[in-house]
Order: structure tokens, then C-alpha cells, then sequence
């Protein structure tokens, strides 16, 4: 990965139609367990603004682009935990293999 981005930015690429989400899923694989807390916090702060100011305005759009933004957070945190339990197997594979010598 190039370079880290904030968690705003972050935020932004899974809200925004402009925005990438592929790179955001990058950023968020990537990251250690308190930047993934810290990019939750932040999506989590933004759901919160557009449920209570709207998206432009609108509170109705405002309700589904919070909604577009958590379930885009719950495949993230699914992906992250099924790459974690990749890795976990992994270990525990390699563990176990190293033990037979």
C-alpha cells in the first residue's frame, strides 16, 4: 500500500459516489487493530451526522446513505475477520507442521 490515509479520508471513500471503496477496504485490511477501531469510530461519527443533519439537507437521504455506510463497515469488518481466521488457521497449520520434524 502507497500510504496511509487519514480516517476521514478513509470515511469519505466508503460515503462519497466519488470516493473508492477498494481503496478504503485496502486501508482497513491493512490496518492494526486501534486504526480499525479508530476507522469505526469515525464511521460511526459520520452515520451520526447524516442521521441528524441529512445529506444534503435531506433527512431522508441522509438515512440511506447512513445505512449504505454501515452495511459498507459490516462487510469490512466481515472481511477483516474472515482474513484474520485465515491467518489464524494459517498459523496454526504452520505451528503444527513444524512441531512433526
Amino acid at each position: 500500500m502507497a500510504e496511509q490515509l487519514s480516517v476521514t479520508e478513509v470515511v469519505e471513500h466508503l460515503t462519497d459516489r466519488e470516493g473508492d471503496p477498494f481503496l478504503a477496504d485496502a486501508q482497513y485490511l491493512a490496518a492494526g487493530g486501534e486504526r480499525r477501531r479508530e476507522i469505526r469510530r469515525g464511521a460511526a461519527q459520520k452515520v451520526t451526522a447524516l442521521l441528524v443533519a441529512g445529506a444534503g439537507g435531506d433527512l431522508v437521504d441522509g438515512a440511506v446513505a447512513a445505512e449504505q455506510l454501515c452495511n459498507a463497515l459490516r462487510h469490512l469488518v466481515g472481511l477483516a475477520a474472515q482474513e484474520d481466521g485465515d491467518n489464524l488457521a494459517r498459523m496454526g497449520t504452520e505451528a503444527s507442521g513444524a512441531g512433526a520434524h
